[in-house]
């Protein structure tokens, strides 16, 4: 069962075309990002353009490209859309 802020992330990326799974990260290193990944699917320009038009940046607060994936996967970590945190 995903906790509810996953959830909610979740249905977002998936009424805008994005299937993954997604996991928010409170603290540690990676504090306030969300990680997103699908093991069986390439990271694309077209995934960045998505996420970028989404609102997303990369977990250093810069624009993601080619290199934000992880070894060409789609497995990334992001920041933005706080606001489905707490609804």
């Amino acid at each position: 069962m995903l906790r509810p802020e996953n959830r909610r992330m979740k249905d977002f990326l998936a009424t805008n075309g994005i299937d993954c799974k997604v996991k928010y990260i409170p603290d540690g290193s990676l504090k306030r990002t969300w990680r997103l990944s699908d093991i069986n699917r390439k990271w694309t320009a077209e995934l960045i353009e998505k996420l970028t038009a989404l609102g997303f940046v990369g977990f250093d607060w810069k624009p993601l490209d080619v290199y934000s994936g992880n070894g060409g996967l789609f497995s990334v970590f992001v920041r933005g859309h706080d606001e489905l945190l707490e609804q």
